[in-house]
């Protein structure tokens, strides 16, 4: 038994050891990014974010319309049983439940989205200087690349 406790002991200690040294190269590598690959992962988490926000919204569209037509659906069976009615149903209560979390969710990414916006106005200047830099002053990059975070911002409203 004392050796099994003790290979046990000696197979953990290894794993921690690997994990420490995996967040540590992890972190090493994360500093040695370059300005173009973090713009690059902004605008990447950016639009992550952005289709976090549309699949949120599509889902609680989702969930709506299926309370409704679980509603209407009880309502119908209530109405030929002749029981009175009630608005609480266990699916319906899990459903608004979820509705709220998913609207929770939507928040927190447009939230975390706002916060980037400077991020991501550098990021855009930082790629149109790349792709136009020779052709556009320093104003008029700054103003596209607000432009093109806004068109981001609307989107994320809607």
């Amino acid at each position: 038994m004392s050796l099994e406790n003790a290979e046990e002991q000696l197979r953990k200690s290894r794993e921690v050891e690997r994990s420490r040294e995996s967040k540590e190269s992890k972190e090493s590598k994360e500093s040695e990014m370059s300005a173009e690959d973090k713009a690059a992962a902004t605008m990447e988490r950016a639009d992550f974010l952005v289709k976090e926000v549309k699949s949120g919204k599509q889902q609680i569209q989702n969930i709506v319309i299926h309370m409704q037509q679980v509603m209407q659906t009880i309502q119908a069976l209530r109405k030929q049983l002749q029981i009175q009615s009630d608005d609480t149903t266990g699916s319906v209560e899990q459903d608004k439940k979820q509705v709220e979390n998913l609207k929770k969710k939507i928040a927190e990414h447009k939230d975390e989205i706002l916060k980037m916006k400077d991020e991501l106005i550098k990021a855009q200047v930082d790629q149109i200087k790349k792709d136009e830099g020779a052709t556009l002053s320093d104003q008029q990059m700054q103003e596209q690349a607000e432009e093109m975070v806004s068109r981001i911002m609307e989107e994320v409203e809607k």
